[in-house]
């Protein structure tokens, strides 16, 4: 890998890692959810440092070239990162649907114990 593409993608990762530690810090986003980003900078902080290791490996699993494990190694990792924000953001839908089923319930109670609408 040419010397600048390293260091335009360690500095890159860096900047994004700090970027992701600003949020945590001002309490913007909660740690697990940057918890993905940070480990995805550390590890292409460490692929810039040592290029040959994605060489070795993808001749070692049979790849013909380099950039197709990368390729797949990312796609992979996108797919399994959408996949658990499906999930997230499917227990949170039914988490939201059950607080307002509950706030209803509980407005409808206070309306039948205080049916002039004067509150005591």
């Amino acid at each position: 890998m040419d010397s600048i593409l390293s260091v335009l993608l360690i500095i890159g990762s860096i900047v994004t890692f700090l970027f992701a530690m600003k949020l945590i810090r001002k309490s913007t986003v909660r740690i697990e959810d940057t918890l993905f980003w940070i480990v995805f900078c550390v590890v292409l902080i460490v692929l810039s440092i040592f290029p040959r290791s994605v060489y070795t490996l993808s001749v070692a699993l049979g790849f013909q070239s380099p950039i197709n494990l990368v390729y797949l190694v990312i796609i992979f990792v996108l797919i399994i990162n959408q996949f658990l924000m499906t999930l997230k953001i499917s227990r949170l839908t039914i988490k939201q649907k059950e607080l307002v089923q509950t706030l209803a319930i509980t407005a409808k109670e206070k309306n039948d114990e205080n049916p002039g609408g004067e509150d005591k």
